[in-house]
């Protein structure tokens, strides 16, 4: 979703009397641009060069000289006239500097400093030197273009033919973009927030105003979206969206290469400029930029990180050194993307962006040098005021990391006047004030389709009142046949507080319908406690691992819901209760009771019990632990803002006998532990932990199959099916049957293979392996199964992404349960990858 969002404002930037000065500086020996070289102008402003040499100089002062300077090569002082615009520097590399390197033979310097910065990290962090601080931050994203980086004049277009330019028509595109950018910038948004940070609870941020230019609603995912991380002191430094190796993290001197640059004067003292950039050449670039660290103390008094590809991306993070604290405290930070001159790949939000260029038609002459996309450019910058240090200061645990007061957008104009820090022009007024007419303009019909976009993702069509449940419509297994459905739940639209939910499915092969009615109130909103009840008359599938936290509803894409055949219809009454008890701790308890009835061949005999259908009576309590992951609490209810692993779900059923008439007495205890190992632009391994026990003499329904998607079918081409999720593609679909078991999946995704743009293959390694038992297996009747208590092995290779998101897999049984016949051992599947167009 957040990929999504962010095209949304970077497609502008890839379709389309102040003194200024352009230039590069390079070695004048190989020509080669000399990354962040110092310049300072003759009214005292100082800059960097690029990485690849280039500058920018805007002032409205008169600069008469620069001064450019870069250890290991003579400084120079370059007189500027007034007509001069663009300046080729050539710096000549110092003899002494290079007589040293000949004769002394020592480690780089700038290593030692690296390793100092390091090592005093935890002194010069703030949240883990400081056991509490508070602040207020303004933030401004623009996308926009400066009015005099483009000739606003009508330009022509000649057709070649036969060698001659011949007029075809005038191009007024520019003419027209420089008109608009002369009153107003293509885009505004801005933010007011407050952070508060207490050691041992982390940092929250409460969102006091928020103001998105032609949206009554913000797009709250896009507010949350990190285009650079708020500390430089981090393992991994998150850049657009995109986690890269910190370069001083604990291993750094691996992966960055560094450099002294040069020594200037601060606050507090003097820093020193050291350049990093990354060792290995990677199929997506690295972030290389300047650290300045302070002489005494070590710390980051600033950072400068950029990529160069086809979009260029610049984070500058300025600190302030507060001297009643000894701390450098982050003062401002921005991020600037804009088109880049080069075709190198870069990764925006955890995907690696490659942007097509149309082929160009050589027939085809214009007089335009520069368009719309080469001068317009995204900049997001943020200011923090009002910090408080060490002061009492409370984070509940229980608030979303993330939280919308309740009239964020609603502020008046005075209130933004209040927190701004960077007073709103005219253009920016103009801004708001051009794009809500258009909205006006076209009725709700532009937050209708980012709504709608926003919930599609989700499996969820939005109307004015009702989400529908887009994996309710239509479903196929071997029981119900087509299983076609219609339902949802209310919206905030409908009630911030009240929600009601109902569906309604009808089998095309059993002819029976199945439904569910319920309600629930939100009892807090900082802890997302809702209470309701529900009446189901529904099927589900026979000892399969369930968990309330998690949604099982049956998904179209899970294709494993095809062979499934064993079900057994539940009526049943229920009352629960949802609560975090942190934000990402999620709790639901549960009272139900109701009447379960199989809908195979089954009957459940023991000594005091021969029964088909029964009565249970249960309490379950369920929890959803994802330690790593982030969450939003918006208007429009909880939003997860990061998905990250591992992730932990528990679950305890108590089902009471002769409560309600309910006939069984047992305990069930379900777990699952989920981990992705990420590797930055390698591979990535899948991990899936999973089991449960039942005490007590327990039916069908509550016991487990492991998840089988196997089949033995004849002939063996009919056998051929879908791989699915955590399950075993070669375990026959009710083969085996537990009250006890464990399990592990083990997938291992080697980064895609690249043979063109279009054809991207991956490669996958897999191997499973459970075990279990079952006691009192006589107790069930009518089913022909097997226990576990040997154990059960499978492994395989996936090869995704072949044809049109469809690849191919093989997986083969071995061990202790193995079958006589090696073809009964093997089992061929189709997969299917969903692309949302993102490598």
């Amino acid at each position: 979703m957040k990929k999504l969002l962010f095209l949304l404002l970077l497609i502008p930037l890839l379709s389309i009397s102040q003194t200024q000065i352009h230039g590069i500086v390079f070695d004048s020996k190989t020509n080669q641009p000399l990354p962040f070289a110092t310049i300072t102008t003759s009214s005292n402003f100082g800059t960097l060069t690029a990485i690849d040499g280039k500058f920018s100089i805007k002032a409205q002062k008169t600069i008469t000289q620069i001064n450019i300077s870069y250890i290991g090569y003579e400084a120079v002082i370059i007189p500027i006239s007034e007509n001069e615009k663009y300046l080729k520097i050539a710096l000549n590399p110092k003899i002494e500097s290079l007589r040293e390197v000949q004769i002394v033979a020592r480690e780089n310097p700038a290593l030692q400093i690296i390793r100092n910065t390091i090592k005093n990290k935890s002194k010069n962090d703030i949240e883990k030197s400081l056991n509490s601080f508070k602040f207020n931050t303004y933030n401004k994203i623009l996308v926009t273009a400066n009015p005099d980086s483009i000739i606003g004049k009508i330009d022509s277009i000649f057709v070649l033919k036969n060698g001659q330019k011949e007029f075809k028509k005038l191009d007024s595109s520019n003419f027209k973009f420089k008109k608009e950018l002369d009153k107003s910038h293509l885009y505004i948004s801005e933010k007011i927030s407050e952070f508060r940070f207490e050691k041992g609870k982390g940092k929250k941020e409460v969102v006091l105003a928020s103001r998105m230019a032609g949206l009554k609603q913000p797009i709250y995912e896009l507010l949350a979206i990190t285009f650079q991380d708020f500390s430089f002191y981090n393992e991994f430094y998150v850049l657009a969206g995109t986690k890269y190796i910190n370069p001083i993290a604990e291993n750094a001197l691996k992966t960055y290469n560094y450099k002294i640059l040069d020594t200037v004067k601060t606050e507090s003292g003097n820093s020193i400029l050291i350049y990093f950039k990354p060792k290995e050449r990677k199929e997506a670039i690295g972030i290389e930029g300047v650290l300045y660290i302070d002489t005494r103390s070590f710390a980051l008094t600033k950072a400068v990180a950029e990529l160069k590809g086809i979009v260029n991306v610049k984070a500058t993070q300025n600190y302030s050194y507060l001297k009643p604290n000894n701390i450098w405290f982050p003062q401002d930070m921005d991020v600037v993307l804009r088109k880049g001159d080069n075709n190198e790949h870069i990764t925006l939000f955890g995907g690696t962006m490659k942007f097509g260029t149309s082929k160009k038609n050589d027939s085809i002459v214009t007089t335009k040098t520069k368009g719309e996309s080469d001068v317009t450019y995204f900049i997001s910058k943020a200011t923090n005021t009002r910090i408080e240090i060490n002061t009492p200061i409370v984070v509940k645990s229980a608030a979303p990391t993330i939280q919308f007061d309740d009239d964020a957008a609603k502020k008046k104009d005075e209130f933004w006047d209040s927190y701004r820090t960077d007073s709103i022009t005219i253009r920016g007024k103009n801004t708001y004030i051009r794009l809500d007419s258009i909205v006006k303009v076209e009725g709700e019909d532009i937050e209708n389709k980012i709504n709608i976009a926003r919930n599609l993702l989700k499996g969820i069509y939005p109307t004015k009142y009702i989400n529908l449940n887009l994996g309710k419509i239509i479903n196929f297994n071997n029981y119900e046949g087509f299983r076609l459905g219609f339902g949802g739940e209310t919206n905030s639209n409908f009630s911030n507080t009240f929600k009601l939910e109902s569906y309604v499915a009808y089998g095309t092969k059993d002819t029976d319908f199945k439904y569910t009615l319920g309600s629930s109130f939100r009892l807090n909103k900082n802890t997302n406690t809702w209470l309701g009840a529900n009446f189901t008359n529904d099927l589900k599938e026979a000892a399969s691992l369930d968990f309330i936290a998690i949604n099982t509803t049956f998904s179209l894409l899970n294709l494993r819901n095809i062979y499934i055949d064993q079900f057994y219809n539940y009526k049943t009454l229920s009352l629960y209760l949802k609560h975090d008890i942190r934000p990402n701790l999620e709790a639901e308890f549960q009272l139900g009771t109701g009447n379960y009835k199989p809908m195979f061949n089954y009957q459940y005999i023991s000594s005091d019990k021969n029964l088909s259908e029964y009565n249970l009576t249960t309490a379950i309590f369920g929890f959803q632990f994802n330690p790593k992951s982030t969450y939003m609490n918006s208007p429009i209810g909880k939003l997860t803002i990061k998905n990250e692993f591992p992730q932990f779900t528990f679950q305890v059923t108590k089902s009471f006998e002769n409560v309600l008439d309910s006939d069984f007495d047992f305990t069930q205890v379900n777990f699952r532990a989920t981990h992705q190992i990420k590797r930055l632009q390698k591979a990535t391994t899948l991990i899936v932990a999973e089991g449960g026990i039942v005490l007590g003499d327990a039916p069908i329904s509550h016991l487990f199959n492991a998840t089988p998607n196997g089949s033995f079918k004849n002939p063996w081409a009919e056998r051929i099916g879908f791989a699915s999720k955590n399950s075993f593609e070669t375990m026959g679909f009710n083969e085996f049957i537990s009250d006890r078991f464990a399990a592990i999946h083990i997938k291992h995704a080697l980064k895609p293979f690249s043979f063109g743009p279009k054809f991207k293959p991956q490669l996958i390694f897999a191997t499973s392996a459970a075990i279990g038992d079952i006691y009192n297996s006589m107790y069930h009747n009518g089913l022909a199964f097997k226990s576990l208590e040997k154990g059960y092995l499978e492994s395989g290779l996936e090869l995704k992404s072949l044809f049109k998101g469809f690849g191919v897999s093989t997986f083969y049984r071995y061990g202790a349960n193995s079958n006589t016949e090696w073809s009964d051992n093997l089992a061929v599947k189709l997969t299917y990858k969903i692309s949302l167009g993102f490598n």
